[in-house]
């Protein structure tokens, strides 16, 4: 079996003891004994590591599998003179991400999240390769108010039972109307096609006691070490069926 892994840091092994060995597809590939492929870069937005997937596939459609546990929504890529820049706004120092953080909010994040979601899997489900795709580095729990406007929109124009603060996003309601019942598609179709793209796996699995004394890693708040790597290399076996 081959697979083609995608992703950011979480997925590229930072901080483990190497990660060309001990990341969790690293340790994926040793363990089931599979060819993994890992394009995961630390940093990494889900434009990019889309972007990337699709430019691999293209080139060589020989995979198997494709797992993609999906980075921080509020990332995206910009392209200047022929290079992609990584953007994370978190860093007022560097002008870019400021113009980003200051004009990127929540609203923008999750739904650019379900719109590359949703392009990314047709694109795999096209070319006929199975997909994984899950939250990981993404805290969907972050998006519960902005997924909430999305989800208990009753279509009956509304918004101010969903306390949506309409000042802010400067939108008309016809458009508004519109827009939230496009999303709510979307976002059950790309739940339809596939149910965990929104899972928090960190809160679900790797964070609880269980699974911290099991593989013997206290999580510490920055990323996993070799033992939850592990841990993370067990999770996405099970889930594609390795296990």
């Amino acid at each position: 079996m081959r697979i083609l892994t995608l992703g950011d840091s979480w997925t590229y092994g930072t901080e483990s003891s190497d990660p060309e060995t001990m990341s969790w597809p690293a340790q994926l590939a040793q363990k089931y004994k599979v060819e993994v492929v890992n394009l995961a870069k630390g940093g990494s937005s889900n434009q990019r590591a889309a972007r990337i997937g699709i430019e691999e596939l293209c080139r060589d459609s020989n995979y198997d599998y494709v797992i993609f546990p999906l980075a921080p929504a509020s990332r995206t890529e910009i392209l200047k003179v022929g290079k992609w820049y990584q953007v994370w706004p978190t860093n007022p120092s560097n002008p870019v991400d400021r113009i980003f953080a200051e004009c990127w909010h929540p609203w923008n994040d999750v739904q650019n999240t379900i719109m590359s979601s949703f392009y990314f899997i047709h694109s795999i489900q096209a070319l006929g390769i199975p997909l994984f795709m899950t939250g990981l580095s993404l805290h969907p729990s972050r998006h519960a108010q902005e997924l909430s406007w999305i989800m208990n929109y009753k279509n009956n124009n509304d918004f101010n039972s969903l306390n949506m603060p309409l000042d802010t996003f400067n939108i008309g309601i016809k458009d508004l109307d519109r827009k939230l019942k496009s999303l709510k598609a979307i976002h059950l179709k790309n739940l339809e096609l596939q149910p965990e793209y929104l899972h928090d796996v960190l809160e679900s699995y790797y964070l609880t006691d269980e699974i911290q004394t099991q593989y013997n890693y206290k999580h510490n708040g920055g990323h996993p070490n070799n033992q939850g790597y592990c841990a993370l290399a067990d999770y996405f076996a099970d889930k594609i069926g390795l296990n």
